[in-house]
């Protein structure tokens, strides 16, 4: 099974940043945190890498229902989002919600799926 679920676009960073919240948002998704990577990496370790962006998003009505299955849930949750730049444009990537049913027994998969289908569809809308 792939971590993740992605796609490639041309658009340059701040624009693939404010897509993908935007597509995030028009899904049910809220922010809960960000980790700009690069800075991080920066500040911590004196290493300089391409911009890098990491979206905490949760779907609060899929976690709840995931959650009420099987507490263990918490422990992946939020899902990551991941918009970095690469080659003339960048990489947006989420977490394989397919994870939650691989990694965590019982009940999860039809939810896992449901919500797999919508990241898919989110990155072929993200694509350009």
């Amino acid at each position: 099974m792939d971590v993740g679920i992605g796609t490639f676009t041309e658009m340059d960073f701040d624009e693939a940043v404010e897509a993908t919240r935007k597509a995030l948002a028009d899904r049910g998704f809220g922010i809960l945190h960000e980790i700009d990577l690069t800075s991080t990496f920066k500040q911590k370790a004196d290493v300089d890498i391409e911009r890098v962006l990491i979206l905490g998003a949760c779907n609060p009505g899929f976690a709840a229902q995931a959650f009420g299955i099987s507490k263990d849930v918490a422990l992946l949750l939020p899902c990551n989002v991941v918009v970095r730049e690469s080659g003339g444009g960048c990489i947006i990537e989420a977490q394989n919600p397919g994870l939650l049913a691989h990694v965590i027994s019982g009940g999860l998969q039809n939810l896992a799926d449901d919500l797999s289908a919508q990241m898919r569809q989110m990155m072929r809308e993200l694509t350009r």
